[in-house]
């Protein structure tokens, strides 16, 4: 205990890197006050704007909460129309939108008004046909997803606040990621710049405990930091949007909870973005302490770290992903199973890196995927934990 202490205290002890979590905090829930304040929402010729026109909306949403169906969809594009962005004098982009939560998310997920350029201003019904090129039954984004949403018999539900929390809840956690990489790096390399090693090796603790003491306390610190952020967000969510659509489909803003096997609450979706946001802390911090246990500097334990924590696997998602996939077309491969067999792993080696475990990667992937996940992620801690030992003791 009395060595994980001193630990604690050598890794907390960075005053610049204190003060950047702090304005990290301080930024969300400016961030938060912010989207909030800018709220608006127009209810039957009524104009609500802030916490009142979330309230507004929240209201509004329960009038048509449950299992989503054509009738429902005509309900609301008949009472309030499309919803359009508000064109005003010297403005070229435009951000704020005519309506409310329930017909912008028709117009936004139903319709093509993303793929159209032409901007209404009016509710007229003829000038909404000019402005969204086709009705969301004639539409390529009904082709694409709307029918999914009847298929899956997804329930309908004030989702806006769990789709900010989820968005910034995933750039916070990689903004942490990121931190911690600059707290834990140090935690071995340190000891070689300081040329203390050798004499904490010959130490009674060093070859063992002084080890689990390095690796409990980054992982106390990494755990518990991460664990209020998400109960930060969690709060200013409830606080603001209230706990209404925990029941409602997580399809509503995230169409991969749509493309799975079950059909995902916002609950249920947000437990499991809880688990890969966990897992991509530990990930990240035992990987960072196998570097830091491996580079003699810090500033190169850092720069390998953050190189392989986004270039990397963007590389191996975005580019090799793609190439492999082209080969194995182009050769025929892809009718057989080791063709898809290998386009497979690589999947889920990208979806097991600290990147994309940030942005909840799992989630989207086939079910029988995540079992083989687990089991890869237990890899690499486990195996990282033990290369550290290895290093360390060897004092490379």
């Amino acid at each position: 205990m009395r060595l994980w202490k001193m630990e604690m205290r050598r890794i907390l002890g960075r005053p610049i890197l204190n003060v950047g979590l702090c304005l990290l905090l301080a930024f969300l829930v400016f961030a938060f006050w912010f989207d909030a304040s800018g709220s608006r929402a127009e209810i039957d010729g009524t104009v609500y704007r802030g916490i009142d026109a979330i309230r507004a909306d929240r209201k509004l949403a329960k009038e048509y909460e449950g299992i989503l169906t054509i009738d429902k969809i005509n309900q609301i594009v008949e009472r309030f129309g499309f919803s359009n962005f508000i064109q005003q004098e010297e403005q070229d982009f435009p951000r704020e939108r005519e309506g409310n939560f329930c017909n912008q998310w028709v117009t936004n997920n139903l319709t093509d008004f993303y793929q159209t350029n032409k901007k209404g201003t009016t509710y007229l019904e003829s000038e909404r046909w000019e402005a969204y090129g086709k009705h969301y039954l004639e539409s390529r984004r009904w082709e694409e997803y709307g029918k999914r949403y009847l298929e899956k018999k997804m329930k309908f539900g004030y989702t806006e606040g769990w789709k900010y929390f989820h968005s910034i809840w995933s750039w916070s956690v990689l903004a942490l990621n990121v931190w911690l990489v600059l707290m834990t790096a140090p935690v071995f390399s340190e000891e070689y710049g300081r040329k203390t090693i050798h004499v904490l090796l010959t130490s009674v603790h060093g070859k063992w405990k002084d080890i689990w003491a390095k690796i409990a306390a980054s992982l106390t610190v990494g755990i518990a930091i991460f664990l209020a952020l998400t109960l930060l967000l969690f709060g200013m969510t409830i606080a603001i949007y209230g706990t209404d659509g925990l029941g409602a489909s997580a399809g509503m803003f995230d169409f991969r909870a749509l493309f799975g096997s079950t059909n995902l609450s916002v609950g249920h979706y947000t437990v499991l973005a809880f688990g890969a946001k966990f897992a991509a802390v530990c990930v990240n911090i035992c990987v960072t302490l196998l570097f830091s246990s491996r580079c003699r500097s810090v500033i190169s334990a850092v720069v390998v770290r953050i190189l392989l924590f986004y270039p990397l696997a963007w590389l191996m998602n975005e580019v090799l992903y793609q190439m492999l996939f082209d080969l194995i077309y182009d050769t025929g491969a892809i009718y057989h199973l080791w063709g898809w067999l290998s386009l497979d792993i690589l999947s889920i080696l990208c979806s097991s890196t600290t990147y994309y475990l940030s942005w909840s990667a799992p989630i989207g992937a086939p079910s029988n995927w995540a079992v083989v996940i687990l089991f890869v992620l237990l890899i690499i801690i486990t195996g990282s934990i033990w290369q550290v030992f290895v290093n360390y003791r060897k004092g490379e």
